[in-house]
C-alpha cells in the first residue's frame, strides 16, 4: 500500500471518530448563532430570528420572532445595551454577540420550539445537553412540539423552569421557594422572587408602593386600585405618571420591563407595562386609566376588550419578573 493511500485512510478513520464523538458530546460555544455580519433596523434573516429569540428568552422582549429587525427589536437591543454597560447604538455588533452569548450560556434561556426544532439541535445551539434540556424540563421522552416553551439551563446556576411540561405547576412557573426568607441574596439591585398567591397578601388593594425600573434606576410610587389575576394599579400623582412616561420613552406602551415593587417591608420582582387601559380613579394624575404589573405566575385580564383572550400566564412578563429577581 502507498503512502498517499495511506494517508487517505488514516484521515478517513479519524473524521469518523471526529463524527461519532460529536453525537455524543455536548457541544459548547454554538448557543448564539448570530452570524459574523452586523445586525441593525432593516436587516432580515435567520440570524435575526436568533437574536429575537435570545434577546425575549432573556427578557427583553422583542414582541415577535420574525427574523425582521424593527423597531420593536431595536428597543429591546437598546435596552440589552443599555443593562449590560454597552455602546448604546442599537447595533448588534461583535461586542453586543458576545455579551447575549455570555448571558445565554450564564442564565440559559426559555424557549419556544419552532418546526424543525430536536433535542439534539436544541442541546447544540446552546451549548448544553439533552439530559440536562429533559431534567429541566420534567421530559420523560425526547418529543417535543411545535409552540412547547422549554427551559434550557445554562451555566451559571439553577435553569429557568417554564412549568409548561410537568401538569403539576402552572406555565412560567420556576418553582421559587415558597417564602420570602428562603430566597436566596442576589444582591440589592434585584427583588425576591415571591409567587402571586402570596404578593396579592402582601401588595393589597388600597396600598402605595414605591417601583423602581431596574434597568434605569427610575422609581414612582402607585396605588394597587384592584385585581385578581395581577395587580391593576394607577401612578400616584402627575409627576409619577411622567417619570413613567419618560421611562418608556416618551409615549405609552405595552412594552413589559422589569421592575421592583417596594411595599410592606418587601421588594419584589415584578413586571409592568405602561398602557392605560379600562377605569381610572385617581383623578388628577395625568393617566386616563390604570395599569398591570405582573408577578411570579400572575395571568392577564381575560375576556374584556383590551385582552380578549382567555386568562393566561404571560411569557414576557414572566420573563421580566425573572430577571428582575436577578435570574
Amino acid at each position: 500500500m502507498d503512502k498517499n493511500r495511506m494517508k487517505r485512510r488514516l484521515t478517513s478513520v479519524l473524521m469518523g471518530v471526529f463524527l461519532v464523538a460529536a453525537l455524543f458530546l455536548p457541544v459548547t460555544g454554538c448557543y448564539a448563532a448570530y452570524g459574523d455580519r452586523l445586525l441593525y433596523t432593516g436587516t432580515v434573516g435567520d440570524d435575526v430570528r436568533e437574536l429575537q429569540r435570545d434577546l425575549t428568552g432573556l427578557g427583553y422582549n422583542t414582541y415577535g420572532i420574525d427574523g425582521i429587525f424593527g423597531p420593536k427589536t431595536l428597543n429591546a437591543v437598546l435596552s440589552f445595551q443599555k443593562a449590560n454597560g454597552l455602546k448604546v447604538d442599537g447595533i448588534v455588533g461583535p461586542n453586543t454577540k458576545a455579551k447575549l452569548t455570555e448571558l445565554v450560556s450564564q442564565k440559559g434561556v426559555t424557549h419556544t420550539v419552532v418546526s424543525g426544532d430536536t433535542l439534539w439541535l436544541l442541546a447544540k445551539r446552546y451549548g448544553t445537553t439533552v439530559a440536562a434540556i429533559k431534567q429541566a424540563n420534567g421530559l420523560t421522552s425526547d418529543i417535543i412540539y411545535v409552540g412547547q416553551k422549554l427551559a434550557i439551563p445554562g451555566s451559571g446556576g439553577q435553569p429557568t423552569t417554564s412549568g409548561g411540561n410537568n401538569p403539576s405547576t402552572n406555565p412560567g412557573n420556576s418553582n421559587p421557594p415558597s417564602t420570602p426568607s428562603e430566597q436566596p441574596s442576589r444582591g440589592s439591585r434585584y427583588g425576591q422572587l415571591i409567587d402571586w398567591s402570596q404578593v396579592n397578601n402582601i401588595f393589597k388593594v388600597g396600598m402605595v408602593a414605591t417601583v423602581t425600573d431596574l434597568d434605569t434606576g427610575t422609581t414612582w410610587q402607585v396605588k394597587r386600585m384592584g385585581g385578581s389575576n395581577h395587580a391593576d394599579c394607577e401612578p400616584l400623582t402627575a409627576a409619577d405618571a411622567a417619570k413613567m412616561k419618560a421611562t418608556w420613552g416618551g409615549q405609552w406602551s405595552w412594552a413589559r420591563r422589569a421592575i421592583i415593587v417596594s411595599v410592606a417591608g418587601q421588594r419584589i420582582a415584578a413586571s409592568q407595562h405602561a398602557m392605560p387601559h379600562g377605569s381610572k380613579t385617581i383623578a388628577d394624575n395625568n393617566f386616563p386609566g390604570h395599569f398591570c404589573i405582573h408577578f411570579l405566575n400572575s395571568m392577564t385580564h381575560g375576556g374584556n376588550q383590551w385582552a380578549p383572550s382567555p386568562a393566561h400566564v404571560d411569557s414576557a412578563h414572566q420573563a421580566a419578573v425573572r430577571r428582575a429577581a436577578g435570574m
